[in-house]
């Protein structure tokens, strides 16, 4: 049997597996709900998953100077992000050019060469 919140969580790998990030809103009353959520309480056919704009702030983060994964060589940022829509979400940045992190920074949202989501620094502010 199929839990909502499998339900829930495959969809979200699904449309990122697509290379799209979307967020998850409950069609009557047009709430966000947060991806922690996995859509507790609500039936799946009420959720519709919008586009994303892929804009995000920085909320918190940690540099990994250990490698856990041969294709995640040290360091690396691992990164608690709040996108522009309200949902948070742990992902990595890249910060390709060196920018220094900082709490509270602009990010927006992409997809490396391998399709993983990350994030990197935006000199525009989230809206």
């Amino acid at each position: 049997m199929l839990l909502a919140s499998d339900h829930f969580e495959r969809c979200f790998l699904d449309f990122i597996a697509r290379r799209e990030l979307r967020v998850p809103r409950l069609r009557g009353s047009g709430e966000i709900l947060g991806y922690a959520s996995h859509g507790y309480g609500a039936d799946p056919d009420d959720i519709e998953w919008i586009p994303a704009s892929g804009k995000a702030t920085l909320h918190s983060y940690a540099v990994y100077r250990q490698q856990y994964r041969p294709d995640f060589p040290p360091p690396y940022n691992v990164a608690h992000v709040a996108l522009a829509e309200g949902p948070r979400l742990i992902s990595r940045i890249a910060a390709d050019d060196g920018t220094p992190l900082a709490i509270g920074m602009p990010l927006r949202a992409r997809f490396d060469p391998a399709g993983r989501l990350e994030f990197v620094p935006d000199p525009t502010p989230a809206a």
